[in-house]
């Protein structure tokens, strides 16, 4: 009820500020950068929903969904989140996939109100058609290698790339936003040019397509989400690895972190990437020129620990 109040009447960017419990720290650049665009925006705008329409319904929607498929459901159930939801679509940005989805589920909800929501709605049916056994799964983790050499004279096509890129949207991501973007080109001189920014691009031979996989930070909380998108990012991509290797194509991660402003500003500029959405790291794709060898992994001791 006080913070209630306290947004109420104080300024939005006054609320935002004693929100976000500042704290003087010694950052590198790179971090300062990021920190920069969250306090820009963090303290100016609206903490929960700046602009990506898209994301805002799928993160509203799905907070309404979780309560519907509740066993404890009841009506009264998020009728704060549904009038928000009802807002979003009331802005002019309607073009949206999901659009479909989120109007079935304020369908349910106010069903919900009036007692006239199915009770068996929550009896989902388990899925698991696919023939793919464990064993077949983990030889693939297993199989799949980092690989930095490509063909020198046939790059992959489009329609691969595209394959690759649809697997990104079918992972986990927070509230279901699907904020992973990923800006490619398959253009020689702008992949060399693009390639050319990424300090750990060495030891790579071949042509190969160009991956910026980005986050779009519209529809996080911030700055309590301001990892969030890292997370979603590296989630939906490890589903395009396994892709691209099912398909016969080679990947290598590049490492962002170490990207100074001169190289973050370029890789901007070439691939037309928004300032909201923030770069989480870059991928190179390729005909396989030869594999890799199997590289050392931590013991069963280091990585499972039973309490």
């Amino acid at each position: 009820m006080i913070k209630l109040l306290i947004k109420k009447f104080l300024p939005n960017a006054v609320y935002n500020f004693i929100r976000m419990r500042p704290r003087i720290l010694i950052v590198s650049e790179s971090l300062k950068r990021k920190v920069t665009y969250i306090n820009r925006v963090a303290w100016q705008k609206d903490p929960d929903y700046r602009g990506d329409n898209s994301g805002a319904l799928r993160k509203y929607g799905h907070m309404i969904d979780k309560g519907l498929q509740a066993q404890n459901r009841k009506a009264g159930h998020s009728l704060p989140v549904a009038e928000r939801l009802n807002e979003l679509l009331d802005l002019n940005e309607r073009e949206c996939d999901s659009l479909e989805w989120v109007q079935k589920i304020l369908s349910l909800h106010e069903d919900l109100q009036t007692d006239n929501l199915a009770k068996n709605y929550s009896d989902f049916r388990f899925v698991k058609d696919s023939d793919v056994t464990s064993e077949q799964l983990m030889h693939l983790f297993k199989e799949r290698r980092t690989l930095r050499h490509f063909h020198e004279h046939e790059a992959p096509s489009l329609a691969a790339i595209t394959k690759i890129l649809q697997a990104t949207i079918w992972a986990p991501s927070s509230c279901n936003r699907q904020t992973i973007v990923n800006y490619f080109t398959l253009n020689e001189e702008l992949v060399r040019r693009c390639t050319q920014q990424n300090k750990g691009a060495t030891a790579v031979s071949g042509k190969h397509a160009f991956v910026s996989v980005c986050y779009d930070t519209r529809s996080y909380h911030l700055p309590q989400e301001s990892l969030t998108g890292m997370i979603d990012a590296s989630l939906g991509f490890q589903n395009a690895l396994l892709m691209a290797h099912s398909v016969g194509l080679g990947a290598c991660v590049l490492n962002w972190s170490h990207a100074d402003k001169k190289e973050n500003d370029a890789l901007r500029y070439l691939l037309n990437i928004p300032e909201h959405c923030e770069i989480a790291f870059n991928v190179i794709i390729g005909i396989p020129n030869g594999g890799a060898p199997t590289p050392g992994k931590k013991s069963t001791i280091e990585f499972m620990i039973e309490r």
